[in-house]
C-alpha cells in the first residue's frame, strides 16, 4: 500500500514537472517579452500601437 501511494505521489510530481516545461517552453516561443505574465508598462505601449504600414 506504501508503495502504490509513493507512486502516485511521484507521478503527480513528474506530471506537474512536464507541465511547467511545456507551458514555459510553449510561452517562449512568443518572444521575450510575451513569455512574461508580467504587466508591464513596454507591453502596455506595444498593444496600443497603431498598426506599421
Amino acid at each position: 500500500m506504501k508503495l502504490l501511494i509513493n507512486l502516485l505521489i511521484i507521478i503527480a510530481i513528474v506530471a506537474l514537472a512536464v507541465y511547467q516545461i511545456y507551458r514555459h517552453f510553449r510561452s517562449s516561443r512568443q518572444g521575450k517579452c510575451a513569455a512574461c505574465e508580467y504587466d508591464c508598462e513596454i507591453k502596455r505601449l506595444a498593444k496600443h500601437r497603431p498598426p506599421s504600414d
